[in-house]
C-alpha cells in the first residue's frame, strides 16, 4: 500500500508542478508585455517588480494547479487502466481521496505562508529595490503623499509643509479618525499641531468634528491654545489619495495584520474590510484543497470511456472562471460592510464543502 500511496503521491505532484510552470509562464509573458510598453521603467525595474509580485500571483496560480492536478492526474491513470488496476488490488476511493487531502494541505500550507508572510514582505521591500515604484506601476496621479510604517498602529504621511498620521480612512464616510497633523515651517521646525477626533470631507473640504489646535511653537514663546469645532483643516489631499492605505495594509504580515486590526477594533471603527483581508489568507488555502477534490470525483467513474482531455480542459476553464467570478463578487460584498467578513471569505467555500460531503456520501457505498 506504501507503494501505491507514493505512486499517487508522485503523479499528482507531477501534474501539479507542469501546471504551476506553464501558468507561471503565461503570467511572465503577461507581465513582461505589460511592463515593457510602459515607458518609464527600464528592463530591470520590470523584471524585479515582476519577482515582487509573483507571491501574490500564486494566490491564483496555486487553487488551478490543485485543481488540474487533481483532473489530469486521475485522467492519465484511466487511460492507463492503472486506476481501475489501484482498486481491483483493494485500494479504496476513501484512501485515494485521503491521499489527494494530503497532497493538496501540503500546497495549502506553503500557500499560508505566501500570502500570510512572503507576499507581504516582498510588498513592504518593493519601494526599497525599485525607485518610485509606486508612480512606475501604479500610475498613481498623486505623487505627493508617502506612506510609513503602520506597525504602530497609525498611517504617517507626508505632504508639502506638514506630517500629519491617523488611525484609519473611512472610504465609505470619506472620514479620517484620530488625526493628529503637524505643520512645519521651510526650515523644518514644527509650527503648529492640530489634533481631532473625526476629519469629514464635505464640500471639498476637510472639516474637524471636534479637536485641540496648538499653534505658534516656532516662536520660541508659550504656545496658543484653541479649540476648534466644525472647523475646516487645511489638508491638500483628497479621499481619492487615501486610497492608497490599501497598500500600505497589505505589507502587514498575518501578525501584523492581526494586531493591527485589534486596535482598530477598540476605537469602535468599523474593521469589516480589513477582516475581510485577514479572513483571506486562511480561504485561498482552504481553496486549495477544495479545488482538488472537485476534480478527484472522477475516480468513482474509473473506465477510461468515460475521461476526456478536451472535456476536461473544458472543464478546468469553466469551472475556474465561474469560482473567481463568484468569490470576487462576495469578496466585493464584504469590503464594502454589505456581507459580514466570514460570509465574504468562507461562504463559497462552505457551499463547495456541503456539494462535495453529499457526493462522497451519496458514493460512500462505492469503497
Amino acid at each position: 500500500m506504501n507503494l501505491l500511496k507514493r505512486f499517487i503521491f508522485k503523479e499528482w505532484f507531477k501534474v501539479f508542478g507542469a501546471s504551476s510552470l506553464l501558468l507561471f509562464l503565461l503570467l511572465t509573458v503577461a507581465n513582461l508585455i505589460s511592463g515593457f510598453l510602459r515607458g518609464n521603467v527600464s528592463a530591470s525595474d520590470i523584471l524585479m517588480n515582476h519577482l515582487l509580485e509573483m507571491p501574490g500571483s500564486l494566490n491564483r496560480i496555486f487553487p488551478i494547479s490543485c485543481l488540474v492536478a487533481s483532473l489530469f492526474s486521475i485522467n492519465k491513470l484511466k487511460n492507463r487502466n492503472e486506476l481501475t488496476a489501484i482498486f481491483a488490488s483493494g485500494f479504496s476511493r476513501q484512501s485515494f481521496i485521503l491521499i489527494i487531502v494530503q497532497a493538496s494541505m501540503v500546497i495549502g500550507i506553503f500557500q499560508f505562508f505566501v500570502t500570510g508572510f512572503l507576499d507581504p514582505y516582498a510588498k513592504l521591500n518593493k519601494n526599497n529595490l525599485i525607485k518610485d515604484s509606486e508612480a512606475k506601476f501604479r500610475n498613481l496621479k498623486s505623487r505627493g503623499l508617502k506612506a510609513s510604517t503602520i506597525g504602530s498602529g497609525r498611517l504617517w504621511y507626508k505632504s508639502d509643509n506638514y506630517y500629519f498620521s491617523f488611525a484609519k480612512y473611512d472610504k465609505l464616510n470619506n472620514t479620517l479618525h484620530d488625526v493628529n497633523l503637524y505643520y512645519i515651517t521651510p526650515s523644518y521646525r514644527l509650527q503648529k499641531k492640530v489634533s481631532v477626533d473625526i476629519l469629514y470631507y464635505k464640500k471639498d473640504k476637510w472639516i474637524a468634528d471636534k479637536g485641540v489646535e496648538v499653534d505658534k511653537l516656532d516662536l520660541g514663546q508659550f504656545p496658543k491654545f484653541s479649540e476648534i469645532e466644525q472647523s475646516p483643516v487645511l489638508i491638500s489631499e483628497t479621499p481619492k489619495d487615501f486610497l492608497q492605505i490599501e497598500a500600505d495594509i497589505t505589507t502587514l504580515n498575518i501578525i501584523g495584520l492581526y494586531s493591527y486590526i485589534a486596535k482598530l477594533k477598540k476605537s469602535g471603527i468599523n474593521i469589516n474590510e480589513y477582516l475581510v483581508l485577514f479572513y483571506q489568507k486562511f480561504s485561498t488555502s482552504i481553496i486549495c484543497i477544495i479545488f482538488s477534490l472537485v476534480s478527484s470525483i472522477a475516480i468513482f467513474n474509473p473506465n477510461r470511456r468515460g475521461s476526456s482531455f478536451g472535456r476536461s480542459v473544458v472543464f478546468v476553464f469553466i469551472f475556474t472562471l465561474m469560482y473567481w467570478l463568484i468569490q470576487s463578487y462576495f469578496i466585493e460584498m464584504g469590503k464594502s460592510s454589505k456581507i459580514p467578513a466570514l460570509v465574504s471569505t468562507f461562504s463559497v467555500p462552505v457551499v463547495f464543502s456541503m456539494f462535495l460531503s453529499f457526493f462522497f456520501y451519496k458514493n460512500r457505498s462505492l469503497q
